[in-house]
């Protein structure tokens, strides 16, 4: 979280205060979420720079005039704030919007002024929480949605911009795909007759590309494409693993090609989780995707790495690529859907 409020800061000054296009440009409505949370529960001396949301409220107020005082109200509160922790009092990032502030301000009069104010944390509070049952009206059963906008894509962190989509939270489970296969009568996976790899919470594993297109659509969903995989992994600053920069070997089921345990539950890893709320990204299994590999032309990409797999295939940046007809003991999938 820290690495993304880090980006926010940065999205805001180079937006708001140097006037140009930041690296990442993160949402407006995404970022005032996440820096109005991160300092409601930092203390001052842990992060003094406060005003960065004060900057982000400053502009935003001035875009729509329903919040324009409450958010100027607030601006001005971290404002002078900021000030007096500080000692800064001829700064003009701060000096020169505090007299906007003022002057937007000066027709409200004493006792509408002193309610604004005594108010206003409680009403942005309201105002985040009714964002937020907006969004969660839009949510899918099963599935978690990825933002439209740019993020950081390849081992170089391009930038690169996709449309929104949903994406499962899970990799398709076993139990899953036997309600696939009671409702059209398809073949079941290769490993279910030898009686393993079947429990009902792993992931289904012994289906080639084919099958799980056919899962995907019977389910009115599609494969991922290899963007909308990473995007869904990586978030919007290009990390490593799912859970940021750092590898934790606790995080995922790797590192056992002997193959006696192989699948996991999908939910057995509790941090193996992308900021957008996807799980079980990387190890367990590697996962198919839509697009055919530019060099091995014949050959699906896969993502993810799995059970069998050293850490270092668990990269979300990384890649191989299998023959689509074939059926692996470690490769399983996930769905994708259009957020329209």
């Amino acid at each position: 979280m820290k690495e993304k409020v880090q980006k926010i800061k940065e999205c805001v000054w180079t937006k708001y205060v140097d006037y140009g296009t930041p690296d990442l440009d993160v949402p407006d409505e995404e970022a005032l979420d996440i820096l109005d949370k991160h300092f409601a529960s930092v203390a001052q001396e842990e992060d003094p720079e406060s005003y960065y949301l004060g900057i982000l409220l400053f502009e935003l107020a001035f875009q729509t005039a329903e919040v324009e005082k409450l958010f100027l109200a607030k601006a001005k509160l971290i404002f002078e704030a900021y000030r007096a922790s500080s000692g800064e009092t001829d700064w003009d990032v701060i000096e020169d919007r505090l007299e906007e502030i003022e002057d937007a301000l000066s027709s409200l009069g004493a006792d509408e002024r002193a309610e604004l104010f005594s108010n206003v944390e409680t009403e942005i509070a309201t105002l985040s929480t009714e964002r937020g049952a907006e969004q969660a009206v839009a949510e899918i059963e099963g599935m978690v949605i990825v933002p439209a906008g740019p993020y950081l894509a390849g081992e170089d962190n391009t930038e690169a911009e996709l449309d929104a989509f949903y994406i499962d939270v899970f990799p398709v489970t076993n139990a899953e795909y036997r309600k696939f296969i009671d409702a059209t009568g398809y073949r079941a996976p290769k490993f279910w007759g030898e009686g393993r790899l079947k429990e009902a919470n792993d992931p289904v594993v012994g289906v080639s590309w084919y099958d799980a297109d056919k899962y995907a659509t019977w389910a009115g969903k599609a494969l991922p494409t290899f963007a909308e995989w990473e995007k869904a992994a990586r978030g919007l600053e290009g990390r490593i693993y799912p859970w940021g920069n750092e590898f934790d070997d606790g995080n995922a089921n790797f590192g056992n090609p002997g193959g006696e345990d192989m699948t996991s539950p999908v939910d057995r890893f509790e941090e193996n989780r992308s900021v957008f709320g996807a799980r079980d990204l990387v190890g367990n299994v590697w996962e198919w995707t839509k697009d055919w590999d530019k060099i091995e032309i014949d050959m699906k990409i896969i993502l993810g790495g799995s059970w069998a797999d050293p850490a270092s295939f668990l990269r979300c940046d990384q890649h191989l690529y299998a023959n689509p007809k074939d059926k692996y003991d470690n490769i399983g999938f996930r769905c994708v859907k259009p957020a329209d």
